[in-house]
């Protein structure tokens, strides 16, 4: 371990040695990553630099553009669009156990927060194809009879398959709908011209790697999927690219990242007689894609379709036979039509996704049970022997839409140049439930002599003679006892079941960007509506600015803008699932099963307003000695966000429970983001080599009254007064627990040095300890009595990320190259969220992935 950080060390020192002795007229690389030795790439030109915040590209400071050279160049980790983004200062991760040193060997892509939005609130797209996943995107524990993980990123998207990723996070133009936090806009390579490819091969290990843990805990006997000690992460990649004499560009890509996690099967240390000792989990996902091109005569045609499935193995600790696949993702798709029609372009979009949530599990293995042991269930611990798992379901998220894009060149009206832009986009969405046979659970086992029932069958499915090991202690009359049988008292039975919504959604937008002298406005508004809430939203969107000495060094920029966020299938698709669940009960072997209660409704789905996001911002864009400076801010005031709550049925049918959960829309937050990004116009050339920068702080503070939209509401608990900082609040003006550090200072940097076939870029991160609570005491205000509530903040944490690419030539236009990433280099020990509780958990500690690559 200690030999490789040492190597990592040497070779960065060895890249900043070559950049001092490089001859000054080496040449520069270009913007298509051409190989070493080709002609092209002995062309004195520029690299393609970083599009941020505030260039002409976004003249209202909208967003940032990452290029297909700062995609290539940064720390790939996982592959996720998570990793890349950590540049934008107007995004926000979570400090959950997720992101953990614990959990190194998953692969899901992490949750992000724009400008305060909640993470499941942003719009995800490839191509023109939403890849949000809507059917539960809050749900995450893999152990739920009745839910299956929904994860908010419909796909595992892999950065290998971006040419373009555009983030926008403030004065979001009217073309964009369905969303309350930002955009995240990707858009897939485009092929060259010449034929060629790649190949490439990434692996990290957990024996490379340093597990950061509190003082004194030990993980290595694991058998949780939370804790993960062992683990091995493989990346399989492949890629063509050309194009034929007819001019149709294609490209092929195919993409298998799998991470095998071995696990103990029981815990504490605990070996079974009869079982399994360790058990692997494994994440695997596969990602298939194609993408055609085409343009002539003013029409420009594309196509590009992307399969990426993800199968994610578990097991159940201290139970046999307990192995479920949680399956997710699926294709996206979409076909583009762009027609240049004089002074008119007109944009045309068919769009398609089938994403999957499912959950699969052994056949004939469609049972729970918890038998006490014996030696005919001997395989488990602490008196007990469980086997099974959760049972077969299948989720499914399916969406057809279509999109027109109408724009016109400038015309002239007076003094002031008018771009029109308006459009209409439809969606035909579709979110399934499907419990696909009958699944058995099977508690409480009792003791007994005999398993021949009333009618004289014996029972071999849910009674055993086998005598019990030890008895069970308590009052129980019935309980096992020590060389008897037992049999079931409990019977559980979730039933096959199918449930559907249906939800069409439609779209309408105008806008119109007016340059007047040195003053640009760009006044828009958007109309939606779906038949699910039978709603009709209006967001007006307005976005200025002013080019103060013009020249266009000096910016100023402000907008007022509303944002509505999307509606889940879960508000809908929960009604009526507790209906599934019948409870059979009996209290000696002979007897039959009878039922016990058969279980209700306790959900109810009630139309909903929805949710939106009133923003205000400011900005500054500063040219000034080959800098580009910016400064915005951005205030966000949530109003009828989503949240549960509970209130009486009413109901005389006996469909629902006497008390149901409702999703009402209780919620509302306030965010405020202030931002500071700061880079070159262009690299910095320096004796053969050149080099990006690009600096970037924010400020940031979130106010929510809920977690999420399974968050439980009542008036008491969040309208309720306490004393915070000395000051007397709401509850719901607490500062939000996760995607909320109070500030976070960024440097992101690229070198290359084509004479010496190096690379090296660099991703440093400071940033604030996140904000907790603990209350403190109780004090009488105005004749109530509320809670004292003092903050608490963690340490500060810092993070170093380097990649080193080293490429070799090769004859014919080929090479082959190394390159090693190596992330938290100096393994600091920074605390996530929860860190000062009883538990306590690390950001990852240094770890590293190796690949080797051949291109041509």
């Amino acid at each position: 371990m200690k030999l490789l950080t040492l190597a990592i060390l040497s070779a960065l020192s060895a890249s900043a040695h070559a950049a001092d002795t490089a001859s000054s007229d080496a040449p520069a690389p270009t913007s298509t990553t051409p190989l070493a030795n080709s002609p092209e790439y002995l062309k004195p030109t520029t690299l393609d630099t970083l599009k941020v915040v505030g260039q002409r590209l976004f003249p209202y400071q909208e967003g940032m553009v990452l290029n297909e050279r700062y995609i290539e160049d940064q720390v790939k980790g996982n592959g996720d669009i998570g990793t890349l983004l950590r540049i934008n200062p107007n995004v926000q991760f979570d400090d959950s156990v997720a992101m953990s040193s614990n959990r190194m060997g998953e692969i899901r892509p992490a949750n992000i927060s724009i400008n305060g939005g909640q993470y499941y609130q942003n719009l995800l797209q490839l191509d023109g194809t939403s890849f949000n996943n809507d059917l539960d995107p809050q749900a995450e524990n893999p152990h739920v009879v009745g839910d299956v993980p929904s994860v908010t990123q419909g796909i595992a998207l892999d950065t290998e398959l971006i040419g373009r990723l555009t983030v926008y996070d403030s004065n979001v133009p009217a073309a964009f709908g369905g969303f309350s936090g930002g955009v995240v806009d990707a858009e897939s390579r485009k092929a060259r011209d010449a034929l060629g490819g790649k190949l490439s091969f990434r692996m990290s290990r957990s024996a490379w790697n340093e597990l950061v843990l509190p003082e004194g805990e030990d993980i290595s006997a694991s058998a949780r999927y939370e804790d993960q000690p062992v683990y091995d992460k493989y990346r399989l990649a492949a890629m063509l690219e050309g194009r034929t004499n007819a001019g149709v560009g294609w490209i092929a890509n195919f993409i298998r990242t799998r991470s095998d996690i071995p696990l103990r099967g029981y815990s504490a240390g605990d070996v079974s007689v009869s079982d399994e000792l360790i058990k692997e989990q494994r994440r695997e996902n596969t990602s298939a894609s194609v993408r055609l091109d085409w343009a002539g005569d003013g029409i420009a045609l594309s196509g590009s379709f992307t399969h990426a499935p993800t199968d994610e193995r578990y097991f159940t600790q201290n139970a046999k036979d307990s192995y479920f696949d949680l399956r997710q993702g699926g294709p996206v798709g979409s076909m583009r039509m762009e027609l240049d029609a004089g002074a008119w372009g007109l944009d045309q979009v068919l769009s398609y996704s089938d994403l999957d949530s499912s959950r699969r599990v052994p056949e004939g293995v469609n049972y729970w049970k918890s038998w006490a042991r014996s030696p005919d269930y001997d395989w488990g611990v602490n008196n007990s022997s469980f086997e099974g798992n959760w049972g077969n379901i299948d989720q499914r998220n399916r969406s057809l839409g279509y999109s027109l894009t109408a724009r016109r060149d400038a015309l002239a009206w007076g003094s002031s140049r008018h771009a029109l832009q308006f459009g209409l986009q439809y969606r035909d969405r579709l979110g399934t439930y499907h419990r696909l046979n009958d699944h058995y659970s099977f508690l409480s086992p009792g003791r007994t002599t005999s398993c021949t029932d009333a009618n004289g069958a014996v029972d071999i499915e849910a009674c055993s003679l086998s005598p019990v090991y030890t008895s069970i202690s308590g009052t129980d009359p019935g309980r096992v006892v020590a060389g008897q049988g037992q049999f079931f008292r409990t019977r559980n039975i979730y039933s096959a079941g199918y449930f559907e919504v249906k939800l069409k959604e439609w779209g309408v937008f105008a806008e119109d960007d007016i340059r007047l002298g040195r003053w640009s406005f760009r006044p828009g508004i958007r109309v939606d509506g779906d038949d699910m809430m039978d709603k009709t939203t209006v967001a007006p969107r307005f976005a200025m600015s002013w080019d103060v000495l013009g020249n266009q060094d000096t910016l100023l920029t402000a907008g007022a803008n509303r944002y509505y966020g999307r509606s889940f299938f879960t508000y809908k698709l929960r009604e009526g699932r507790e209906n599934l669940q019948t409870t059979y009960t009996r209290t000696a072997p002979s007897l039959l099963w009878s039922v016990n209660r058969r279980y209700t409704a306790n959900n109810r789905f009630e139309e909903l307003d929805i949710p939106y996001s009133d923003e205000l911002n400011l900005g500054l864009n500063q040219r000034w000695a080959g800098l580009d400076i910016n400064l915005k801010h951005v205030r966000r005031d949530g109003r009828d966000e989503v949240l549960r709550r509970r209130v009486p049925s009413n109901d005389g049918s006996g469909y629902y429970s006497a008390n149901v959960y409702e999703y009402v829309n209780a919620g509302r937050s306030r965010s405020g983001t202030s931002t500071l990004s700061v880079g070159l116009q262009q690299p910095l050339a320096w004796h053969g080599s050149e080099t990006h920068l690009q600096f970037a702080f924010d400020h940031t503070d979130v106010r929510r009254n809920y977690v999420d939209y399974e968050s439980s509401y009542t008036d008491s608990a969040y309208n309720r007064l306490v004393r915070y900082e000395g000051e007397v609040i709401h509850a719901y003006e607490l500062p939000q627990a996760s995607y909320n550090r109070p500030w976070t200072a960024r440097l992101s940097t690229q070198t290359r040095i084509p004479a010496w076939g190096l690379m090296w870029s660099n991703f440093l991160r400071y940033r604030a300890g996140f904000t907790g609570f603990t209350v403190t005491g109780a004090e009488d205000y105005q004749g109530e009595v509320i809670d004292v509530i003092e903050s608490y903040d963690a340490p500060r944490t810092f993070t170093w990320d380097t990649t080193l690419e080293y490429s070799v030539p090769l004859p014919r236009e080929q090479e082959a190259y190394v390159r090693v990433e190596a992330m938290n280099v100096l393994n600091r020990r920074n605390p996530l969220r929860g860190s000062l509780g009883t538990t306590s958990y690390y950001e990852p500690g240094r770890s590293y992935w190796l690949e080797l690559g051949y291109r041509f």
